[in-house]
């Protein structure tokens, strides 16, 4: 049974071409020099310091919160082409770039060709979009995956063919790396197994088979949950997360999403600032409603926009409402962020044609401002994500003290795991370094008493040489990273004989209303200051401490 005529509108031929192609040059023309900063937390995990051997990735997944997917990718690409910063960040880079022409491809088909240039110019130089383009974590391949799932949807539902098989295989590829990338993205299979038998007006054979396999991924989805927590263990940052109110989801869909916050540190006027952002971003957010709910009978599918771009925060809010936990982060709804451009991209197409330059004109201006302030404040405030520390300099730093006195000596920091630090100089490791919980012993029992001896033996023998691996790191490193402590009684290792140390504190992770253990150990006592070097977001002290 074919779709009904309407739904195989095909969209008006305009040649969008030249303008996409130099879209795609003006977003890797913003994104590219951000490559080169110092490095995250997150993003050290994705390097060879933590995934840099097989015993090692299996650990990482083995903890990790996330499906296995990216960190696998990650693991093949750093062992192919090393783990410079530059090289963790380019395939999120080479994903941001690829969702712009394929939000013209799905945009041209639910919204109209103009509407979706529109979103496509929002998205080139999009605060948010553009920093995790340059960021090695997950988001921006979450956010690429996502709209090629809803692709692969509405191509398979609404486009007959002789290709049809090939469509099959892609979407259902498609479904399989969304469930492997993150949990969140499974709202989508559930979104779009709700939207399969409208679209196709009926359980048509499509339809049923969209169903089947949509529920055969998200049962091999539980399956998957189900193992980690009988055997593995969640290594979740809950000190990032938040419940998703609706307020916030307000602040999603206003600030962030247009802005990332970027516009803050200006400390413009609030006209400026804060209403000309919020009331462009809500008016052309209504006006797009209207264009989706006006224009059915010419792009039928226009209507799912918005439920799309509800998909990830609207679950979270029922989530929320469930009292389910911390389970908001605005980089989880980044997946959402293309279909608002679509609002805002239908938004501008439905004002009168002599206002549309001057509505989309005002709108990618607030967006470039927006950007210029994630280049010039983006090291000191907060914005899309907490400011960049320069852990590398803090490293750099370091490893010429290690060079003037090679003695052994205990570093403390705020920070639960400063991993860059060791990325940057393998002479510098934390005690930490993120061993489960579980001895090889305990997790090769664990795993034989759930899926048999051969498992288990296998899992001990991973395990045991990571912790090996591990031993040898901590071995050979001549700074050894500690928690720290308010009192010099209470740290967990005790300063050498002649007291002298280094304190390492975060400026912005934690707050200092959540953890002032550097601040407290620098007023105390017996406790000089011997040299203080400040970097940005980083300060690092050489300190003595009497016994």
């Amino acid at each position: 049974m074919e779709p009904p005529a309407s739904a195989q509108t095909t969209p008006s031929p305009t040649n969008h071409g030249i303008p996409l192609l130099v879209l795609v040059i003006v977003a890797a023309g913003v994104r590219v020099p951000l490559l080169f900063d110092s490095v995250w937390f997150d993003e050290a995990c994705l390097s060879h310091q933590r995934i840099g051997t097989f015993a090692q990735l299996l650990a990482t997944i083995y903890v990790d919160s996330h499906p296995p997917l990216w960190v696998t990718v990650m693991y093949l690409w750093t062992q192919l082409f090393g783990d410079a910063e530059w090289v963790l960040r380019l395939p999120s880079l080479l994903l941001g770039l690829l969702t712009i022409p394929l939000l013209y491809r799905v945009g041209r088909r639910l919204v109209g060709p103009e509407a979706a240039i529109w979103a496509v110019a929002l998205l080139a130089i999009s605060p948010p979009h553009v920093w995790y383009s340059t960021d090695a974590g997950l988001p921006a391949a979450s956010t690429f995956m996502a709209l090629l799932a809803v692709h692969s949807f509405e191509r398979l539902l609404v486009t007959a063919g002789t290709c049809s098989r090939w469509r099959w295989v892609l979407y259902v590829v498609s479904l399989g790396t969304l469930l492997l990338l993150d949990y969140y993205l499974g709202f989508f299979l559930i979104v779009l197994a709700i939207a399969a038998p409208l679209v196709a007006r009926g359980f048509t054979r499509t339809a049923l088979n969209v169903l089947c396999w949509h529920g055969a991924g998200l049962m091999l989805l539980a399956l998957w949950i189900w193992g980690k927590q009988r055997v593995g263990e969640f290594d979740v940052a809950h000190v990032d997360l938040e419940p998703l109110t609706p307020a916030a989801l307000y602040e999603f869909f206003v600030h962030w999403s247009l802005t990332g916050n970027a516009l803050e540190p200006f400390a413009l006027h609030d006209v400026l600032g804060l209403w000309l952002p919020a009331g462009l971003a809500i008016a052309l957010m209504g006006f797009g409603l209207v264009h989706v709910l006006s224009r059915q009978q010419q792009y039928p599918l226009g209507t799912w926009v918005p439920a799309l771009a509800l998909t990830i925060p609207g679950c979270l809010v029922l989530m929320a409402w469930a009292e389910l936990g911390n389970t908001y982060a605005a980089r989880s709804c980044l997946p959402s962020l293309p279909y608002v451009l679509l609002l805002l991209g239908a938004g501008i197409r439905l004002t009168p044609r002599v206002a549309r330059p001057v509505a989309g004109g005002l709108l990618l201006l607030v967006l470039a401002g927006a950007l210029f302030g994630i280049y010039r404040h983006g090291d000191s405030h907060w914005t899309v994500h907490r400011p960049t520390p320069d852990w590398r300099a803090a490293t750099h730093w370091l490893g010429d003290a290690i060079d003037r006195d090679p003695t052994t000596r205990p570093v403390y920091c705020s920070m639960s795991n400063p991993r860059p630090l060791p990325y940057y100089d393998s002479r510098i490791q934390h005690q930490k370094t993120m061993s489960p919980k579980l001895s090889p012993a305990a997790i090769r029992d664990r795993i034989t008493a759930s899926f048999g001896s051969w498992l288990g033996t296998a899992a001990g023998d991973f395990a045991d040489e990571f912790a090996n691996h591990n031993s040898a790191l901590l071995a050979a490193a001549k700074l050894r990273v500690h928690a720290s402590a308010s009192s010099p009684d209470r740290l967990p290792v005790a300063p050498p004989a002649d007291g002298i140390c280094y304190l390492v504190r975060n400026r912005w992770h934690p707050p200092a209303a959540n953890d002032h253990t550097i601040a407290d150990l620098l007023t105390h006592a017996k406790v000089t200051v011997l040299e203080h070097r400040a970097f940005q977001g980083i300060d690092v002290y050489k300190v003595k401490i009497l016994p």
